[in-house]
């Protein structure tokens, strides 16, 4: 995590409410821009929630201190965004080439996928069990 970034998520996670785009800016001496586009990259994370108050266009930004939740949705995220559909794909792409004429290059290719499709379901077995245990210590709080 760079400086900049560290800064922004040191001061939203110890302010017990929200702050604005304009005051995270001039704390941390970065301009609007710059804060407004860190804030965008770290959104999706599921840690930064963006917002406004009625009656005004002045954007806050607070920090979603339920850790094991945030942990939780970014592992959940990555499963089914990129493992699973891999897991997936990787299978028909195999059985496609299986039974053609393949060179000993390609042959190599397939082996090279079949390994990495094992490895894929691996991790989506530890996946699955870290989320369920960040499940129970999160229903343990």
């Amino acid at each position: 995590m760079d400086s900049f970034t560290a800064a922004i998520v040191a001061r939203l996670f110890i302010e017990p409410g929200e702050v604005s785009m304009k005051e995270l800016a001039e704390e941390t001496g970065y301009s609007l821009a710059s804060v407004s586009n860190k804030i965008r990259q770290l959104e999706p994370s599921g840690f930064i929630v963006r917002g406004t108050k009625p009656g005004t266009r002045k954007v806050y930004v607070k920090a979603n201190k339920d850790i094991l939740r945030v942990a939780i949705g970014q592992l959940i995220r990555a499963q089914a965004g990129e493992i699973q559909p891999a897991t997936i794909e990787i299978p028909r792409m195999i059985e496609h080439y299986q039974n053609e004429d393949l060179s000993e290059i390609q042959k190599e290719k397939i082996e090279i996928l079949k390994r990495y499709h094992r490895d894929l379901l691996k991790l989506d077995t530890i996946l699955e069990e870290v989320i369920e245990k960040l499940e129970n210590l999160n229903r343990e709080k």
